[in-house]
């Protein structure tokens, strides 16, 4: 077993800002690359695939010089948890967030008396020309002023960050070990990374490679080109097939929205799903739709939202954690004899602590983030369950993700919040538990971009590259902490020079997060009874399918299908997964494995031509400030 060594942690640290910025600009200024929105970051790819095609020179002009595949591997997962801090669903959000109140209110919307009063001084920021000159543009971050406007608030939500994310860590800590080395989950998203960092030169060999590399990078370099040169026709990519154009009447107009997309890199990537996945992931999206068209032909119009698709979701994923810990359940009677010191506890030679240094960091964290919570004016009892809601929403994205490896995920607007406002309704929370659940809705928008799927992916990659995990851990940390720097750094540089009022995605994450907040204060919500019926039916329905799943080795709808099924992420991916599933499925059929890893090489030609070319049209347009063709978002 390894060390991380020193030069790898500094290669990746010295890449964060730049990545930072790159993301920044491309996902928050310009809305032209959404890299943190899908499970393999393609901006970490396309660097990590540079890394190695400049390894290979070196390897051969200095031998013994060259990065080893454990360091190429190391630099990946410190990038992609760097880039979870910078991404679309964390700090992108709360930065403008911590400005839009004092700078949005007036005396028509009332936020002073409905929103002002209610959050600590010391939680936003409250210097006006500090909220100005970020919401405007044009002005810098590099005065006294700003900096001391900033330094309270960013004070305490580093604190509050640094400790969720420390507490996830713990978590995924205490699950490592069943995961990855007994149950040797296949972790479908470092697949690529794993092929680049150890197998490129026999990639670069493949003519079926370079077949699904020209394909994907044909199509977004004419596609590029078309969106600067309207003139040159486009390659239909996206919204390939709009439904709209000829489900006019009803029932069936009420999915009309509903688009194919033909995206290569998530045909590719869905080559490395499993079989039953792929096949669930579509199959449950059909399914969601024909319950809105039944829904629709019946006329159901006093419930709003019915059929609660994404309650229903959101209950699917509490069920995949639910799982996941009954799955394990002899593991953690272990972990449990071990934290008290009793006979036949779990192995934890391997571990990068010891578990009852885990489980006693898990609660500590906890018991800090409830009392955060509590300063911010929330109730105890409220933060306990938001923050199991939470944890179990964690749990469920790194179990699928270490299990199947969905190429994107997000339950949007179904944090805890949601849930246990439609529970309890508005006046039973409370005006201090809605004021704080406003203030943490930068982490609880949606999750495709999370902490706990990366740390335990990294987890597999120490044990595949024979790295001890403690050496892992540290390395994360260190890229938490630079990578918090970092993305602070981008974010506030960024938005000082451009601003985000009325004309970046901050301005719209912010204002849905006030808006929410000001509309629950002014106008009290009773409970919604059908919408928490809802996730429970989704609930019990998910442990079904597992139990099934686990009783039944001819049953193929998996609940990871389910959950996932009506995010807005699989609105865009179906079609991909259905044709990715579809090619899969012949191939393996009448080839066997044989067929199965000759093709291989295609498929990941797939995903890095798009991420080549994507990365670099996204970067062109970072450089010279301007739109430029995204080939996702």
């Amino acid at each position: 077993m390894r060390f991380v060594t020193f030069r790898s942690v500094a290669i990746a640290c010295a890449l964060m800002p730049i990545l930072a910025l790159w993301v920044v600009q491309a996902e928050l200024i310009w809305y032209t690359g959404h890299s943190t929105t899908i499970s393999l970051y393609y901006h970490v790819t396309f660097v990590i695939l540079l890394l190695a095609l400049a390894n290979l020179g070196v390897r051969r002009l200095w031998p013994g010089a060259e990065l080893s595949p454990p360091e190429i591997l190391t630099i990946y997962m410190m990038l992609c948890i760097a880039g979870t801090l910078c991404s679309h669903d964390l700090l992108q959000i709360m930065i403008p967030m911590l400005t839009f109140p004092e700078y949005n209110a007036n005396p028509q919307n009332r936020w002073q008396q409905l929103i002002l009063a209610n959050l600590p001084n010391w939680a936003i920021v409250t210097d006006p020309e500090a909220c100005r000159q970020l919401a405007v543009g044009n002005a810098s971050l590099y005065s006294w002023r700003m900096i001391k406007a900033w330094a309270r608030p960013l004070a305490f939500w580093s604190i509050f960050l640094v400790t969720l994310m420390m507490a996830l860590l713990f978590l995924n800590i205490i699950f490592r070990q069943p995961w990855t080395e007994k149950e040797r989950l296949s972790f479908p998203v470092i697949q690529i990374p794993l092929l680049i960092a150890s197998s490129l030169p026999r990639l670069l060999k493949s003519r079926l490679f370079w077949i699904g590399f020209g394909v994907a990078a044909l199509i977004d370099i004419n596609n590029g080109f078309s969106f600067l040169f309207p003139s040159i026709p486009e390659i239909p990519i996206i919204r390939a097939f709009e439904f709209r154009d000829y489900f006019v009447e009803r029932p069936w107009n009420s999915i009309a929205w509903t688009t194919v997309n033909l995206y290569p890199f998530v045909i590719g990537l869905t080559y490395f799903l499993p079989t039953d996945l792929a096949f669930s992931c579509w199959f449950f999206f059909i399914f969601f739709k024909l319950e809105i068209v039944l829904t629709s032909a019946l006329g159901i119009r006093d419930l709003p939202g019915a059929p609660f698709p994404v309650e229903q979701s959101a209950g699917g994923y509490l069920a995949l954690a639910v799982f996941a810990i009954w799955l394990g359940r002899r593991h953690l009677a272990g972990v449990w004899r071990s934290v008290l010191g009793k006979p036949g506890g779990a192995d934890e030679s391997r571990e990068p602590v010891r578990y009852r240094t885990a489980v006693l960091g898990f609660i500590m964290c906890t018991l800090v983030l409830i009392a955060l919570g509590v300063q911010l004016g929330a109730t105890p009892g409220i933060l306990v369950v938001f923050f199991i809601i939470f944890f179990l929403y964690s749990l469920a994205i790194a179990r699928m993700r270490a299990e199947l490896g969905p190429p994107a995920h997000d339950l949007h607007f179904m944090g805890p919040d949601i849930l246990l406002h439609n529970a309890l309704g508005t006046t039973e929370l409370g005006t201090g538990n809605v004021s704080t659940f406003a203030l943490f809705f930068w982490f609880n928008r949606a999750y495709r971009s999370h902490f706990s799927a990366h740390s335990m992916e990294g987890f597999k990659l120490a044990q595949t590259a024979r790295i001890r995990s403690r050496s892992m851990m540290i390395a994360m940390i260190i890229a938490l902490l630079v990578g918090l720097l970092a993305a602070y750094w981008a974010l506030l540089h960024a938005l000082y020079v451009h601003g985000y009022s009325g004309k970046t995605a901050g301005d719209a994450f912010a204002r849905e997060a006030w808006n929410t907040m000001a509309g629950r204060l002014s106008f009290p919500q009773k409970p919604r009874i059908a919408a928490t019926v809802a996730t429970i039916i989704g609930f019990l329905f998910a442990l079904l399918l597992g139990f099934m799943r686990t009783s039944f080795t001819w049953w193929v709808w998996h609940p990871v299908g389910f959950a996932t099924a009506t995010c807005w992420s699989m609105g865009k991916i179906w079609a991909c997964l259905f044709l990715g599933w579809l090619a899969k499925a012949l191939i393996t059929r009448y080839g066997g494995a044989t067929a199965y890893r000759k093709a291989l090489p295609l498929f990941v030609g797939l995903v890095l031509g798009e991420f080549v070319v994507g990365s670099l049209w996204t970067i062109y347009g970072a450089v010279f400030h301007t739109p430029v063709y995204h080939f996702w978002g």
